[in-house]
């Protein structure tokens, strides 16, 4: 169980907050071995089992009906108006009509804050809203910035998705053609193929190894063709829930592993959407370890995590910034001197963005680069598979006029 604990230190009289696991939250007791006072412990959802657990049942469609961005646009206008964050959610509220989900959402909130609790904590409790959003609200409730801080919000939010529109806009073209090829390819073997196989029964004389495959296939379709729809539509349905549940997803990451350029691309990805992370919070007033320690729950995966918990620690202990994120392994050279710079400067915020920046664009450019690649060679495979069974049809024509001459 993973748990998010605050930490007194007695001896430096500091307040930190670390992600620790535990079996509960008893488990920890009061103190720990080095001393220093547990003051709260929280537990931490795993992101994977929010996603797929917002994909089953009614309350997962409701946390899908909200659209966090319009959410966020709206109140940023409604804010800027000049009207208190209860007149905006109550104006929502009513804004949302007939829209159960959103006004049993804007209803959830205004409990929350009519109790006195203020809007990051209402947005955590509710567990519908990013982690890098409740941040970033959070942070601008110390400087009472908080339209500027659904602005940043926003900004990430649309180079995030701006992203993911590229990874889908490249997937379309391909997923077409090979879903194209497939039902091609099933209706040759399905329909085609047994009517074939039916005119080369009567066929006298030695049958070349082509003749042969088409009769024994075609025989073999033939009496099993209810047996293969079922089998067909079990796998469509079985594929279906899988990707609901996430599985395909997760098992396609896991293959990315296994080939380097897609790989690295997954990484410059996953860098870009921690920088613009960071700069969101850091704008806000965070510091950069507590920056790492909120970036922790963007679900980047478990070697992210891991080099990010290690440059917090080496930031703890005073390490330069530039040195504890290359140690860590978050950083290539040009994003160290740009760190580097950074520190000099102590522009910190721009320097984020630029690094944000520059790792979202190598990840746009290898997507233009691998759909130029990716097209044409799915194009060519349809191709030999469409090609290859008509072929394979025909073929058995020679062995005719051969029997007959």
């Amino acid at each position: 169980m993973k748990l998010r604990v605050r930490l007194l230190d007695p001896v430096r009289m500091t307040v930190s907050e670390e992600l620790m696991d535990a079996p509960s939250r008893e488990s920890l007791g009061q103190r720990l071995p080095d001393g220093r006072k547990v003051l709260t412990a929280e537990p931490v959802r795993d992101p994977v089992a929010v996603r797929a657990a917002s994909h089953e049942g009614p309350t997962g469609a409701r946390a899908r009906a909200l659209d966090i961005a319009w959410w966020c646009q709206e109140l940023r206008t409604l804010l800027v108006a000049g009207m208190t964050v209860v007149e905006a959610i109550e104006t929502l509220q009513a804004q949302s009509g007939a829209d159960g989900a959103r006004a049993e959402l804007q209803a959830a909130l205004l409990a929350q804050l009519h109790q006195g609790k203020s809007l990051s904590v209402a947005m955590q409790a509710l567990d519908r809203f990013p982690m890098v959003l409740v941040a970033s609200v959070r942070a601008s409730e110390r400087s009472s910035s908080l339209a500027e801080a659904l602005s940043e919000y926003l900004r990430y939010h649309e180079m995030v998705e701006a992203l993911r529109k590229k990874v889908v806009s490249a997937a379309i073209y391909p997923s077409l053609v090979l879903g194209l090829g497939l039902l091609v390819s099933g209706f040759l073997i399905v329909v085609v193929l047994p009517r074939f196989a039916s005119m080369y029964a009567d066929l006298r004389g030695e049958m070349s190894w082509s003749t042969h495959l088409l009769t024994l296939s075609s025989v073999f379709v033939r009496e099993h063709r209810l047996s293969l729809l079922a089998v067909a539509a079990a796998l469509g349905a079985l594929g279906i829930v899988a990707w609901r549940q996430g599985a395909i997803q997760r098992a396609a990451m896991r293959a990315a592993g296994w080939i380097p350029p897609v790989k690295r691309a997954l990484r410059e990805f996953r860098l870009a959407k921690l920088y613009h992370s960071m700069t969101v919070m850091f704008r806000g007033g965070y510091t950069l370890d507590e920056t790492l320690l909120r970036c922790e729950g963007l679900a980047l995966g478990e070697q992210m995590d891991d080099a990010m918990r290690g440059a917090r620690t080496a930031l703890t202990r005073g390490v330069r910034v530039s040195s504890a994120f290359s140690d860590a392994g978050l950083t290539d050279t040009v994003t160290q001197r740009l760190l580097a710079v950074g520190e000099r400067s102590g522009n910190f915020e721009r320097v984020l963005q630029t690094i944000a920046e520059r790792h979202a664009g190598n990840f746009a450019a290898f997507m233009d680069r691998a759909t130029r690649v990716v097209e044409p060679l799915m194009l060519l495979l349809v191709s030999l598979l469409v090609g290859s069974i008509v072929v394979l049809m025909y073929l058995p024509i020679f062995d005719i006029a051969s029997s007959i001459r």
